[in-house]
C-alpha cells in the first residue's frame, strides 16, 4: 500500500500557523477588554460606595470632609468617563481581531477538508487496486487449472 502524501501540506502548515497567530491576538484582545470591563465595574462600585459615603457625610460631617468626597467623587466620575471612552475605542480592534481569527479558522479548515477529501480518494483507489490484485491473483490459479483440465 503507498503513502498518502498531500500536496498542499506546507500551505495547510502556513495557514495553521496564521491562525495561531491570529488567536494570540484574538487572546490579547480579549484580555484587554476584558480589563477593561474590570475596572469598569471597579470604577463604577467605587462610585457607588462614594456617593452613599457622601451622603452620610452631608447629613453628619464637616464642611471640608464634605469637599474631600466630593472631590474624590469628581476623581471617580472623570476615570470612569475615561475608561468608558477607552473600552469603546478599544471595542473595534476587539471586534477585528475575532472577525480576522474566525476567517483564518476558516481558511485552515478549507483546506483541511480538501486535504479528507484527497485523503478518501487515495484511500478508495487503494481499496480499488488491493481488489484488482487480489482479483488478478485469485484469476491466475484459476485460469491454469482449466489449461490443465482440457
Amino acid at each position: 500500500m503507498g503513502r498518502f502524501v498531500f500536496p498542499l501540506q506546507p500551505l495547510l502548515d502556513a495557514r495553521g500557523r496564521k491562525e495561531e497567530e491570529k488567536r494570540r491576538a484574538f487572546a490579547s484582545a480579549k484580555a484587554a477588554r476584558d480589563a477593561s470591563v474590570r475596572d469598569l465595574d471597579r470604577l463604577s462600585g467605587a462610585l457607588r460606595i462614594g456617593g452613599r459615603a457622601l451622603h452620610e457625610c452631608a447629613m453628619m460631617g464637616s464642611t471640608a470632609s464634605l469637599r474631600l468626597h466630593d472631590a474624590h467623587l469628581r476623581y471617580l466620575e472623570r476615570a470612569l468617563q475615561s475608561r468608558e471612552r477607552s473600552n469603546a475605542e478599544s471595542a473595534p480592534a476587539f471586534d477585528r481581531a475575532a472577525s480576522e481569527l474566525y476567517a483564518a479558522n476558516r481558511e485552515r479548515r478549507l483546506i483541511e477538508k480538501l486535504k479528507e477529501r484527497r485523503l478518501q480518494e487515495f484511500e478508495r483507489e487503494e481499496a480499488r487496486r488491493d481488489e484488482r490484485e487480489l482479483d488478478e491473483a485469485n484469476a491466475k490459479p484459476f485460469n491454469s487449472d482449466r489449461g490443465r483440465q482440457r
